[in-house]
């Protein structure tokens, strides 16, 4: 084999690219053959041909007689590995796959016994299959062949590997075997995934109703229930050009950085049904009434029963006129924090035994005409407030006190108004100013001292700890049935939790408003796709999440081996490696086939090169 140089011109330019070629003899006379399009190599023309003799080397397994330059061993290496993995793909047809009732012997030599390209395929598979199983290239069907692979490269990359389109492009092309179990020959590059990703954007509406229609056929879901809630992701940079990535309250506490606000709707079972993307800086109130149209646009496929079920912060007394008008019932946290005593006077206390062993709620129930208001306190949620509210009280008199100290050492600021500058910002940061009475003394301007006492008001707002209580106009209901419908609501609040930690929604590093809008819908899409393989496990009575169903499946690879036979032929075996206890029992319970690509074998004899 040799290195030659191919030069284009197309309009007035040079293009350079270097091929990998073969001389064979024909009854005609000698011939070349093209065996792989290197591009353009960056070594000297003189070590060209030490390249070539190294990727023969390493394709018929033998070893040099000489050292070889460690550049060009490693390029030697890459693209002996895109030969052999081409050579198996294009005699797919000659490809022989074992059996085990019929065994061949063949003798060789153990000492060159090699293995490369390995590959990820065990999440692959489950993502790939059910993706198969809501008919993805249906839903699809606005995109070319070529682009529908893509778009489950993405999706299920942001399911396995969450990452940027680049990242995505190298764990396609080095990492995963994703590629080979589409079967597609196509190269994956990051602007071939850019365009496919806003071609998705562009087509949200459909796809959602398809995944969503797909999903309630699949699973028979009742949909009796509407969960709804907002969250919001930063930016990493200043995004002073974007029209969605607004300065705005955090709810991961980055108030330091441009936001961008996701609503999404659910059902109680925390299937996705519907996403909306707003500015960062947008009013939660406020986004209620896009989510009620397009639950009445599809009102002839739901209960007439349906209730809404929301947080405090989407819950005003607007929000609930507009629900009672549109023909739904409510379910809320309300938002007033405490009632007057004789409000439950004539409410008896019961406890509710939850799901988590040795976990109980005690509640009142109180019904008017038109709604039922429950009141509920937990001791673990008393005890975690008030965790948090012991660590508060802890590092803002800390804090108080450093600054404090400081009036007593030399070099540093003592005015009187950037001390109070101060203690404003030790109160907006950990927000119980009102637990204490602070006084600054200062003589000429310079502060020379720092009181502070705590007042009486904390013991009035602190015996609410633990406490929360449920407003719903469905006065049908008893106590335990309520607790249930609101406990729905931590379906969409782990929705949110996967889609950030699971699924790489935050931060986000895109530019312009299309392709961040892309990222974010890419994510939805591949958290309709786990939410049917996690109900599936679910069901069974597996409840491990997507990292941990994500970290047992990598375990599982494609691997290529490579030997010499006596008969100076090199055989390339690529096979899947055997499923463990935990990985078999995941496929199992999914009704998966975990040999999508069965073994495949090709043989390169010594006089081919």
């Amino acid at each position: 084999m040799f290195i030659r140089e191919s030069v284009t011109r197309k309009k007035e330019k040079k293009y350079i690219q270097h091929h990998l070629v073969k001389s064979f003899r024909t009854s005609t006379g000698p011939r070349q053959k093209l065996v792989l399009n290197l591009g353009i190599i960056s070594i000297p023309k003189d070590q060209w041909k030490e390249l070539a003799n190294a990727i023969e080397d390493k394709l018929l397994n033998r070893k040099s007689l000489f050292a070889i330059n460690p550049k060009i061993q490693e390029l030697a290496i890459h693209y002996s590995q895109i030969i052999s993995n081409n050579k198996i793909i294009e005699e797919k047809e000659n490809c022989i796959r074992q059996k085990k009732d019929n065994p061949e012997y063949i003798m060789i030599d153990i000492n060159s016994f090699k293995n490369s390209q390995n590959k990820t395929i065990g999440t692959e598979q489950i993502m790939l299959q059910q993706m198969k199983e809501y008919d993805c290239n249906e839903i699809f069907s606005f995109l070319t062949n070529k682009e529908r692979d893509f778009a489950k490269i993405l999706i299920a990359g942001r399911a396995i590997h969450p990452s940027s389109e680049r990242e995505t492009v190298r764990w396609a092309n080095e990492n995963s075997g994703i590629c080979e179990l589409l079967n597609t020959k196509s190269k994956v590059y990051d602007n071939g995934l850019h365009r496919t990703a806003i071609k998705l954007w562009n087509n949200k509406e459909v796809i959602e109703k398809e995944l969503t229609q797909k999903a309630k056929t699949i699973f028979s879901l009742k949909e009796n229930v509407v969960l709804y809630d907002l969250t919001n992701t930063y930016f990493e940079g200043s995004m002073r050009n974007s029209k969605i990535a607004k300065p705005g309250r955090s709810k991961e506490r980055r108030n330091d950085r441009p936001l961008i606000t996701l609503a999404l709707r659910a059902d109680e079972d925390g299937f996705p049904k519907t996403s909306k993307i707003y500015k960062g800086n947008v009013g939660e109130t406020k986004t209620l009434k896009e989510v009620l149209k397009d639950i009445t646009q599809e009102t002839p496929l739901l209960n007439i029963e349906k209730t809404i079920v929301m947080d405090a912060g989407i819950a005003s007394e607007e929000n609930l006129e507009l629900i009672k008008k549109e023909g739904f019932h409510y379910l809320v946290v309300s938002r007033k924090k405490s009632y007057e005593k004789d409000f439950w006077k004539d409410s008896k206390q019961k406890t509710i035994l939850l799901q988590k062993k040795n976990t109980i709620l005690q509640v009142r129930l109180r019904k008017t005409e038109n709604e039922s208001f429950l009141l509920c306190h937990s001791k673990d949620k008393e005890k975690k407030e008030n965790a948090i509210f012991q660590k508060k009280l802890k590092n803002f008199e800390k804090e108080l006190q450093a600054l404090s100290d400081g009036l007593k050492k030399k070099r540093t600021k003592k005015q009187y108004t950037h001390i109070l500058e101060r203690i404003g910002r030790l109160r907006e940061r950990y927000g119980i100013s009102y637990i204490y009475d602070i006084e600054v003394q200062h003589k000429k301007n310079i502060a020379t001292k720092i009181i502070y006492t705590k007042n009486n008001q904390s013991i009035e707002k602190e015996k609410y700890k633990g406490q929360y209580v449920i407003r719903t106009s469905r006065i049908d209901l008893n106590e335990e049935e309520i607790s249930k419908l609101h406990r729905s609501l931590t379906q969409i609040e782990s929705s949110f939790k996967s889609m950030k930690s699971h699924l790489g929604l935050r931060p986000i590093f895109h530019k312009v408003d299309v392709c961040i809008k892309a990222h974010i819908f890419i994510t939805v899409i591949a958290y309709h796709i786990i939410s049917a393989i996690q109900k599936k496990l679910f069901n069974q009575g597996y409840h491990h999440d997507w990292t941990t169903i994500r970290n047992i499946l990598s375990g599982q690879i494609r691997i290529t081996n490579n030997f010499n036979t006596k008969n100076n032929e090199t055989i390339y075996i690529r096979e899947n490696t055997n499923l463990t206890a935990k990985q078999a029992h995941i496929f199992r319970l999914l009704s998966f086939n975990h040999r999508s690509l069965g073994t495949k074998r090709t043989i390169i004899k010594s006089h081919t090169f």
